[in-house]
């Protein structure tokens, strides 16, 4: 499968799109700690997993498209480097 380099803005949507979606997860799993109503935590609790899903989602987007790789440290580094001086450098 061909894969596309993504455009500067592109790789930071998808990028923020992980981190918000990361973000979800923590606020509906406290969310469901602090919540009284059976009901409230049901919803909740399928929300949780919404946000869990679409976290794998667009994380095995970025990792597939070779952008973003959480198990290579020193190669992730590398990467962003490179993704920060493209967009300082708008190339």
């Amino acid at each position: 499968m061909e894969t596309k380099q993504l455009s500067v803005s592109d790789h930071a949507i998808a990028t923020d799109m992980l981190f918000e979606t990361k973000s979800a997860v923590k606020d509906f799993a406290a969310a469901i700690t602090e919540v009284t109503s059976p009901e409230i935590q049901t919803f909740l609790v399928q929300e949780l997993r919404n946000a869990i899903k679409q976290h794998e989602q667009i994380y095995n987007f970025l990792q597939d498209g070779g952008i973003y790789d959480a198990y290579n440290v020193p190669e992730q580094l590398s990467k962003d480097l490179s993704y920060a001086d493209r967009a300082l450098n708008n190339t």
